[in-house]
């Protein structure tokens, strides 16, 4: 039986289908989608009226009785439907809900949009997809019927909910490097308009500087997949985030004073358009935007760190000097993001053509990251998994500011080279990790250990790359720390080192 609010749906829907396109004929004009809008329904939308299809529409109900065969895709608009026939295509309803009776059989998909999809045990479908919260809008034009996205009405309040955004938060938990020594973010979340808009004004205390820095990020969300991000602050920037995450570089300085990051500060502000393109288990964005910032040297040393406290090499290692004075850059990027059930991966690519810079230097730096993992052999000690990891950076012109530096070395990227040993404008790096799980041997509450083959390559240099250099090695981990011993087959330097699992 259908429901009150479905029937009085689609007994409006089709007197408006009739005042707004006329005739019966009129009724069978092509179907055209003038806004998919966001989301996989729109994609559904456009690949199935981009192929061969028929349309069917009764009012209230379009009925597909037993023993009917269908060769190709059906579409039905503004009504349910009702499915017993064979269907050997998709059958696709547009603001209405779909109902399989027992002996229907869809050889494609069976999707309700605007609607749900109410499946039977002796029914049959390859796939079945209800997107009820998806509604298009239908015009009549001269060329056909035109379907556009209905997108959401903003919430009647202007300000929707104010978030503290403190622990157990990750982004801001406090960090630790040899600089900054603890930084400490607390800052208020404000969303606006059904959270269309975000403002994000926050302060950081930096403990070794004796600075509270202050923060400021707005976003805005638009139709489209469109959104814009302005952001101004002070604070302490660095190029080497690449080679561990913020939670493991804190852990490592704390530990053992090896901090893998050169760092200068900066009053920065930065502006983005974004265009972002979502479906199911992958993300696309594309952006372009400028960047602005005073930059200035900043020294290392002075936090305190069980291991290494007074080490040159570690916690007492200087910072490069950088070119201090104004840059100003245009930004151009993209990334991607795929997830599924067994593989994962990213990567990214931004362009920064500089617009204005100190000693009036010109360039364009472009950089790189790529990461991927997947599962390859399962054996009776576990299944085995590849991860890859790739990251570069040139630089085409004038040489790079120096705040503009990569850097590789330690056990970060490089374990047999000292911490950054190499750097400059020009980067490549390529790092392999073969995870062979021993599922059998349990230690009590530690698990299973793991061993890892490893294999990295790579070089950095100011103007061009030196002689790539390889490191080969091998992992042993048993939750929560790992010991790791490499190699340079090139010249016979090793490195052996324990490091914390819980953070890589």
């Amino acid at each position: 039986m259908l429901s009150r609010r479905v029937a009085l749906r689609s007994g409006v829907g089709a007197a408006l289908f009739t005042l707004a396109l006329g005739s019966p004929l009129r009724a069978q004009a092509p179907l055209v989608v003038a806004d998919p809008g966001p989301g996989e329904a729109g994609k559904i939308l456009e690949q199935t009226l981009g192929r061969p299809y028929i349309r069917r529409y009764e009012q209230w109900n379009t009925r597909f009785h037993r023993d009917s065969v269908y060769d190709t895709t059906v579409v039905v608009l503004l009504s349910d439907a009702t499915v017993a026939s064979v269907v050997h295509g998709d059958v696709v309803v547009i603001d209405g809900n779909l109902y399989l009776q027992p002996g229907a059989r869809i050889d494609g998909k069976a999707v309700a949009i605007g609607g749900s999809v109410y499946g039977s045990a002796q029914a049959q479908s390859r796939q079945s997809l209800s997107f009820p919260d998806v509604i298009y809008d239908t015009t009549s034009t001269p060329t056909g019927i035109a379907l556009r996205y209905r997108y959401p009405t903003p919430k009647a309040p202007l300000l929707d909910s104010v978030e503290f955004l403190t622990l157990p938060y990750w982004l801001w938990w406090p960090l630790y490097d040899r600089v900054n020594g603890v930084s400490f973010t607390v800052g208020p979340q404000l969303t606006f308009a059904h959270e269309q808009y975000r403002v994000t004004p926050t302060l950081t205390y930096r403990s070794n500087l004796g600075q509270v820095d202050m923060g400021l990020r707005a976003s805005a969300g638009f139709q489209g997949g469109w959104s814009a991000v302005v952001s101004a602050a002070r604070l302490t920037a660095t190029n080497d985030d690449w080679i561990q995450t913020n939670i493991a570089n804190s852990v490592t300085t704390f530990f053992n004073g090896a901090d893998y990051r050169n760092w200068w500060r900066a009053i920065r502000f930065d502006g983005r358009a974004i265009r972002t393109f979502t479906t199911s288990g992958r993300q696309e964005s594309l952006w372009a935007g400028m960047r602005t910032e005073s930059d200035n040297s900043v020294n290392g040393g002075g936090p305190w760190s069980i291991w290494g406290e007074n080490d040159s090499t570690r916690m007492l290692r200087f910072n490069p000097a950088i070119d201090n004075g104004q840059l100003t850059t245009a930004l151009v990027g993209g990334n991607a993001i795929w997830n599924d059930t067994s593989l994962t991966a990213s990567v990214s690519l931004e362009l920064e053509p500089v617009l204005s810079a100190p000693d009036d230097r010109h360039f364009v730096q472009g950089t790189f990251t790529g990461h991927l993992s997947f599962p390859t052999f399962s054996s009776s000690l576990g299944q085995q998994r590849l991860r890859l990891l790739a990251h570069g950076v040139f630089t085409i012109g004038d040489s790079a500011l120096r705040q503009r530096y990569a850097y590789i070395g330690g056990a970060g990227s490089m374990p047999t080279q000292p911490i950054l040993a190499q750097g400059g404008g020009q980067l490549v790096y390529l790092g392999g990790d073969y995870d062979f799980p021993i599922d059998v041997l349990r230690i009590p509450f530690l698990g299973s250990p793991t061993l890892t083959l490893r294999e990295m390559i790579g070089s950095a240099g100011v103007t061009g790359l030196p002689r790539l250099e390889t490191n080969t090695g091998v992992r042993l981990t048993i939750f929560p720390v790992s010991l790791d011993f490499f190699v340079n087959p090139a010249n016979g330097n090793y490195a052996l080192f324990f490091n914390f699992s819980i953070v890589r």
